[in-house]
């Protein structure tokens, strides 16, 4: 077998999302928490003989340019050289919120950097994961980080806090129409409906007021596009949950810091559509050469 890497891409959850603005470009600007959880994708990058570059996806259909495909591109734009044969197996919930989209390219930029030693050949890693996609930068080392900007800002936090997630999702939510809503509703404004310090001084004091510090300010908007979102909340708050939609939606999160009660409310509601558990991972992307 010639030279592939094979990679564990973490999915992510916004604990909180304010949107302090619209930018001359159209892109938002954020100032968002975000933390990794333990679903992953599998992505498996190969070396090719020639410059061609393919992605397959094994579970799922993804049309159109991808991330995975759009990582490889930007490094092959920057390192030239061969191309490769991606594969990616998708355990991440597709339209949730959970950057799998953001997770698949900051897996093959993982990829590549352990093939090539990207800066060292002049690549500069922030500026290719940026040019990926905004969550890509926190994506591709992960854990808990407040982010800024349009993902270039990151500050990286200790979480000090034990937490237990219940995940409710009946619809998909496309983050282009979230944030097109969004802008209908309150146009360029601003919306941030959650204290980032004091959310993240709760983390690091491993302080469990932390969950009632959580808000998303693309909630009414997904809401609009996908009336499930509500009704989940709902549910999950009933069950004993501290509550968060995570990025645009679809996926609503129910957070406990109490394994029992956690547990109570994974029992109540494992019947329901899109039911999942998850809890914190460390990293966002994990390698291993085969």
């Amino acid at each position: 077998m010639g030279n592939v890497i094979r990679t564990r891409a973490f999915a992510k959850a916004n604990l909180s999302l304010n949107v302090t603005g619209k930018k001359a470009d159209g892109m938002h600007s954020l100032d968002s928490v975000m933390m990794s959880l333990d679903v992953f994708d599998t992505v498996t990058v190969a070396e090719r003989a020639d410059k061609e570059i393919t992605v397959r996806f094994v579970n799922a259909r993804v049309d159109g340019e991808n991330t995975a495909f759009k990582a490889a591109r930007a490094v092959q734009r920057v390192i030239g050289g061969n191309g490769w044969d991606i594969t990616v197996e998708k355990r991440i919930p597709m339209g949730a919120g959970l950057g799998g989209s953001s997770a698949d390219g900051a897996a093959v930029l993982r990829a590549l950097d352990v093939m090539y030693k990207l800066p060292q050949r002049g690549a500069d890693m922030r500026a290719l994961a940026l040019s990926v996609g905004s969550d890509v930068p926190f994506m591709l080392t992960g854990g808990l980080a407040r982010v800024g900007g349009v993902g270039e800002d990151l500050f990286f936090i200790e979480n000090k806090l034990e937490i237990f997630i219940v995940g409710l999702m009946a619809e998909s939510v496309s983050t282009s129409a979230a944030y097109a809503k969004f802008d209908a509703m309150y146009g360029g404004d601003g919306v941030c409906p959650i204290d980032n310090d004091k959310l993240c001084d709760s983390l690091l004091a491993g302080d469990a007021a932390a969950l009632d510090a959580l808000g998303n300010a693309l909630y009414a908007p997904a809401v609009e596009l996908a009336p499930s979102i509500a009704r989940n909340a709902r549910m999950l708050a009933e069950a004993g949950a501290r509550v968060n939609m995570t990025g645009s939606g679809g996926m609503v999160l129910g957070y406990f810091s109490d394994v029992e009660k956690f547990a109570a409310c994974a029992r109540e509601l494992k019947n329901e559509k899109g039911f999942a558990v998850f809890a914190p991972a460390k990293t966002g992307v994990l390698h291993e050469r085969l």
